[in-house]
């Protein structure tokens, strides 16, 4: 049976109001070991329900990693039968670890995650997490069969400034030997932190699609690299009219790419959020 996240499918939430953020938090000293699932407590999925944030006083190293509990009782439990209560794949994205020739290692949000036949899994954002549970099996099975493989791979490395710190972007070594950058969902802000365009779909475009180009550009890739794209909009066929503009910000038109109408974004002045997956060598 599934027991997971139950928020209502929203992205830009995802996006802003919780932490996405790397799977290992960055360590202030070189020869200390790395944070777990960016600090929340592994055993209140199980107890509580949800994500819940570990404190610091309530830490504890297991496979090279310190993890952090919301109280002494749950780092005790975790103590016990760490087995039972770690994330599967190491806490990689279990949507990532399942795709075959292109499987990887990516980021989690801690929010998004279920528990399947008594096993913790963790994905990349909620968005992705809804596409995971309709094959969970599949894909669990799929992952499992891959893991020992995929798990020789690179850790994912966060592209970082000038791309926005969240939700992360990252590049990933695939299966295959292959490359992608993972571009974290892009809102209308500009370098200031200042919405454009509001009200205007085409401002906004043009907007989010600069930030995607300059996440490409840390990441050492073009708009030509652009495999496919994730669009959260608001109103779709607005985004539509605007169907000759979207190549020269996000790629070749894509039968995998996805227009997903959502209700409201994070800021009721977003009109649209792109997530963009890019191939390079």
């Amino acid at each position: 049976m599934f027991r997971a996240s139950l928020q209502a499918l929203n992205p830009s939430a995802t996006v802003l109001c919780l932490l996405i953020v790397a799977l290992f938090a960055s360590t202030t000293q070189a020869n200390e070991s790395r944070l777990s699932i960016s600090g929340y407590d592994p055993v209140a999925y199980f107890t509580d329900g949800k994500a819940v944030q570990g404190k610091a006083e309530f830490e504890y190293e297991w496979h090279k990693l310190r993890w952090r509990f919301a109280s002494g009782e749950h780092r005790d439990l975790f103590i016990k039968d760490p087995q039972r209560y770690a994330p599967q794949y190491d806490g990689y994205c279990a949507m990532g670890a399942s795709v075959e020739a292109v499987a990887h290692k990516d980021t989690v949000d801690p929010a998004a995650w279920a528990i399947v036949d008594g096993k913790l899994y963790l994905v990349h954002n909620n968005y992705w997490l809804e596409k995971w549970r309709e094959k969970a099996r599949e894909y669990i099975k799929q992952a499992d069969k891959d893991w020992q493989a995929v798990a020789d791979l690179p850790d994912p490395v966060i592209i970082g400034s000038p791309c926005a710190a969240h939700p992360p972007s990252t590049a990933v070594t695939l299966r295959d030997g292959g490359r992608w950058l993972v571009i974290g969902a892009q809102v209308p802000r500009d370098e200031a932190g200042k919405i454009v365009g509001k009200g205007d779909m085409r401002a906004q475009i043009e907007q989010v699609g600069k930030n995607v180009g300059t996440c490409l550009k840390a990441g050492g890739a073009t708009v030509n690299d652009v495999i496919f794209t994730v669009n959260f909009v608001t109103a779709p066929a607005d985004f539509e009219k605007y169907a000759d503009l979207l190549p020269h910000y996000f790629g070749k038109p894509s039968p995998e790419s996805k227009t997903v109408p959502t209700s409201q974004l994070s800021s009721p002045d977003f009109l649209l959020q792109v997530e963009a997956f890019a191939a390079t060598k």
